[in-house]
């Protein structure tokens, strides 16, 4: 189990699954195109950023499923029940002191970190992996989430903040007439990553969630200029507080879907101090790209997990990646009556209420194949009696398609004699299989 991103980037390297790109790139369009084509195998670890000597950008170190099970010392098959279990059983934390080796409170400049430019649009670069932890300004249950933030100022970040729980603390600070404390973490480790993305009930600390995932207690540390605790072993902190009574225009702005957010007036976050490692690791997720869908995506099919297997046995959950990992869920269940994908799906809008289009499916369809789940699909679904259109629902925001929001369940499992539904298949043969590994490799098809 890795308890930093440092630890986290050794283990990946070890595994094979992680490139060191020495070339000199700047952060503005040419880091995010080099993200874009390599993220969907690799991280990738930038050690030459042009503007930034002192800086590295790690990117795609959560870029699916299996590089964020090693990185937390997991199976891939344990992943979402180890999630589930952590939220469910917080554990207590651990405070320690300071071990950062710069801290910049006189002379702020939030221009000296390597922040992107990702898409032409942009309103500017913008921090991506920026997990804000604040504190219910009543009860002082802490929160961790993550927000983009862009700076409009030297010691201002403009924040995005959806209607969650931050949200509603600075609704209460707003109403006491006081400014709300907060810490922004960049580059943490692989358990407060996941908890930070994780959505819990608003009483529950995602750091404590952080700390089960870990299996011991996470290490804090107490703020310098704020009354806040925050991961010890961030990369990089940035200390100060939401203004109450400022906002500003926030965008335009690329969201998962690949396509540009509105523009909103949102909260204005003032930098106290600024806290960094020796040559910092400033971590950026590319919107809309492979670790952004996993990082919003995995703690959401946790919970779909959750819910649905109160309504059927359920064998796996997938936020489809053609789906914008977040709009489209396919669920295989091992189907005990008719009815049980309908229930299913109800379930998963449950807990997803951002969910869009659900498709169950039976265990032999591989649910992270496009081509295997149309198939499904196409074969096993009757357009009349398979096709369930909920005419409204909460829906998401992202979603331009039209209001009010609706949702389709698709249940494409068998119905009937198993035999004609059944894909035919082609006894193996250790000879011919050598043959045609022979034959790729020949044409470098590997």
């Amino acid at each position: 189990m890795s308890t930093s991103l440092r630890e986290t980037i050794d283990r990946l390297e070890r595994e094979k699954l992680l490139l060191r790109i020495n070339h000199a790139l700047s952060p503005r369009y040419e880091i995010p195109l080099v993200i874009r084509e390599f993220e969907n195998k690799f991280a990738l670890l930038f050690e030459n950023i042009e503007g930034y000597s002192n800086f590295r950008i790690v990117a795609g170190i959560y870029g699916d499923r299996y590089r964020l099970s090693t990185a937390l010392g997991l199976r891939e098959n344990e992943l979402l029940q180890k999630i589930n279990e952590a939220i469910r059983n917080p554990e207590p934390l651990k405070v320690i002191a300071h071990s950062f080796d710069y801290t910049i409170k006189d002379g702020i400049d939030i221009n000296i970190l390597p922040i992107p430019t990702f898409y032409e649009k942009d309103k500017g670069p913008y921090i991506t992996a920026g997990i804000v932890i604040a504190k219910d300004p009543e009860t002082s249950v802490r929160n961790a989430s993550y927000h983009r933030m862009t700076p409009i100022g030297r010691d201002l970040l403009v924040v995005r903040v959806v209607k969650r729980d931050l949200w509603h603390y600075l609704q209460k600070a707003q109403e006491m007439g006081k400014d709300l404390e907060a810490a922004v973490v960049i580059g943490v480790d692989p358990a407060t990553a996941i908890a930070g993305a994780a959505s819990v009930p608003i009483d529950v600390d995602e750091l404590e969630v952080a700390s089960a995932l870990l299996e011991k207690p996470l290490e804090i540390t107490k703020g310098v200029t704020v009354n806040i605790e925050y991961p010890a072993s961030a990369e990089i902190v940035l200390e100060g507080r939401f203004l109450v009574d400022s906002m500003e225009e926030e965008g335009p702005f690329v969201d998962i879907t690949g396509t540009y957010d509105i523009i909103r007036k949102q909260p204005v976050f003032q930098i106290s101090a600024i806290l960094l490692r020796r040559n910092p690791i400033f971590h950026t997720i590319l919107p809309a790209g492979i670790e952004h869908k996993t990082l919003m995506g995995i703690p959401r099919e946790a919970r779909i997990y959750d819910s649905v297997r109160g309504v059927t046995i359920v064998r796996d959950v997938h936020l489809a990646t053609w789906g914008c990992g977040w709009l489209e869920c396919i669920i295989s269940i091992e189907k005990r009556h008719e009815d049980e994908p309908i229930d299913a799906g109800l379930a998963a809008f449950a807990a997803h209420p951002s969910l869009k289009k659900v498709i169950i499916v039976d265990p032999d369809i591989n649910i992270r194949s496009c081509e295997d789940v149309y198939w499904a699909v196409i074969t096993r679904a009757h357009p009349i009696r398979d096709y369930i259109i909920i005419p409204r629902g909460k829906g998401s925001s992202l979603d331009h398609s039209g209001t009010p929001r609706a949702r389709l369940i698709v249940d494409a499992t068998i119905k009937g004699e198993k035999t004609l539904f059944k894909r035919a298949n082609i006894p193996g043969s250790i000879k011919a299989e050598k043959i045609i590994s022979r034959i790729r490799n020949s044409l470098k098809l590997c």
